[in-house]
């Protein structure tokens, strides 16, 4: 996982933290608004019912000269309170031809705007506060300081309120929701009246509807519209010094085990800032989206040469060091369990050399992998360093070696080297290398192992464990395994790294054949 790819993972746990915290705050909210339009019918039920039902009749008289002074303060106060939306009040005349149903409907109609008005201030000051952090992480990202864009709020502001999805924006959306809602709960509330329902079989009614609507669109909303304004404001900040970005499909809660969409099939692709198209390459690709646009690099050396040359050499050397940590060095936020040391002893014991016995069929190749496992923790016992051997797993012989620098997490092989191996023994390849994490197989490795066509691969840990692991025919990318096991530490399954890793092992075991084991 690249610096850019964890940074944006932190974004999108705190962006879920804020998301959950105001679902919290506008639940309560409608909570109190329906229990308020609740009265209110009662109200209605008590005035003008008998015996709890109310004659279709009774509704069609005029409104009452109470009634209507009651519902004009209404009005009056909303305007004093929200002046910019007093436009989408009824026409204040209209209110003296009004009968006692259409009163209780512009009631409910006032009642609406009020949530709305309510939404458009929670909601805008949650998508501001996105927009914000991440247009400032990604400006920290490319060496510009931690609050670069704190003092330009004219560009935030015209993220929020940009028309990205049907030609409208967020408060746009706000106002329809308010508008359909309002509609359905007016003409049930005629209907039920026509129908001479009770007050509980109408109230029931009303409540599911208002629960069903009111609540799903403001949900749907903050977390489609967060996910726009989270990498638009990225792709403002970032789009500058780089030219383009790669789809990232992000694994939370929202996506469930098996549900594939069309944000699977652009998983890894890239594409140019300068053409990202909300809902055609660029997130969100549909309601409920969290997916992410990642900055891509494909040539670091020419991108920091052309960087220091606009930026100058201190803020390319910063920039420099997360590509450093791109690649794989070491960094203090690197996932492991327990230290890099290896126990020397441990390695030349009886023990250990049990566990490779079982690991083939062929004595010599499994002398072999011993051997190569106990050179390897030899080597790199205190670092962070990776060592790589393909061997033959017909005869055991050495076909590739190769090592990574000293605290560098990742060992690859070139496509020349591959052929290479390849023109040599066609088939049957075995891929041993060491974790100084102590942690599984990674998404990477099983990527590997099938691109390699190995016939199975060897993880050795510098803590003495022993993995044998192989893939089946249906392809996957390392990413959609790493973010799985991502998933498992978070809440609400809050596994260990270790769980977390053997969820992940068995559930691509099941959907992509992956077949591991530890040797004991």
């Amino acid at each position: 996982m690249t610096y850019w790819e964890r940074r944006q993972q932190q974004l999108n746990e705190q962006l879920e933290k804020d998301e959950a915290a105001l679902k919290k705050r506008l639940s309560t909210y409608y909570n109190q608004e329906a229990r308020r339009l609740e009265k209110e019918i009662a109200a209605y039920y008590s005035q003008y019912g008998e015996n709890n039902v109310l004659e279709y009749r009774t509704l069609m008289e005029s409104l009452s000269d109470g009634d209507r002074r009651l519902l004009l303060e209404r009005m009056d106060d909303f305007a004093k309170k929200y002046p910019e939306y007093s436009h989408l009040l009824p026409i204040r005349e209209s209110i003296y031809k009004l009968n006692r149903l259409e009163g209780l409907q512009q009631s409910i109609l006032i009642q609406q705007l009020e949530i709305g008005a309510v939404d458009q201030e929670q909601i805008r000051a949650h998508l501001e506060k996105q927009a914000l952090r991440n247009a400032n992480a990604a400006a920290e990202t490319m060496g510009f300081g931690k609050n670069f864009y704190t003092e330009n709020p004219e560009m935030i502001r015209q993220i929020v309120n940009t028309q990205w999805a049907n030609g409208k924006n967020f408060s746009e959306r706000i106002w329809d929701n308010v508008k359909k809602l309002s509609g359905y709960l007016n003409q049930d509330l005629a209907q039920g009246f026509a129908r001479g329902d009770s007050y509980d079989r109408l109230i029931k009614q009303l409540r599911q509807r208002f629960e069903k609507v009111s609540r799903n669109d403001a949900y749907r909303l903050i977390y489609t519209e967060g996910t726009f304004v989270m990498n638009e404001s990225r792709a403002v900040a970032f789009e500058d010094s780089t030219e383009t970005y790669i789809f990232r499909v992000q694994y939370d809660k929202i996506r469930r085990n098996g549900w594939r969409d069309i944000c699977d099939d652009l998983n890894g692709k890239i594409f140019k800032w300068s053409e990202r198209k909300p809902g055609i390459n660029f997130p969100p690709m549909h309601t409920w989206c969290h997916c992410t646009a990642t900055p891509h690099i494909a040539d670091r050396a020419s991108f920091i040469e052309e960087y220091e040359r606009r930026h100058g050499g201190e803020q390319a050397e910063k920039v420099e060091k997360r590509l450093s940590t791109e690649r794989g060095e070491y960094s203090s936020g690197i996932k492991r369990v327990g230290t890099n040391v290896v126990d020397l002893e441990y390695i030349k014991s009886q023990a250990f050399r049990k566990k490779f016995n079982q690991i083939s069929n062929h004595t010599g190749v499994n002398e072999a992998l011993r051997e190569y496992a106990t050179a390897m923790l030899t080597h790199r016992n205190g670092t962070d360093g990776e060592d790589l051997y393909i061997i033959d797993a017909k005869t055991g012989k050495l076909l590739l070696r190769k090592i990574s620098g000293k605290n560098e997490l990742e060992v690859g092989i070139s496509g020349s080297e591959l052929e290479k191996i390849r023109s040599q023994v066609m088939e049957s390849l075995i891929g041993i290398h060491n974790h100084p994490t102590n942690l599984y197989p990674t998404g990477s490795d099983l990527a590997a192992a099938g691109y390699r066509k190995y016939k199975f691969g060897v993880v050795v840990t510098h803590d003495g464990r022993v993995f044998k692991y192989s893939v089946g025919e249906k392809p996957f990318s390392p990413m959609l395994f790493d973010s799985r096991v991502d998933k498992y530490q978070l809440a609400p399954y809050n596994m260990s790294i270790k769980e977390a890793h053997e969820k992940a092992l068995n559930d691509f075991h099941k959907e992509y054949g992956v077949i591991w084991e530890e040797m004991f």
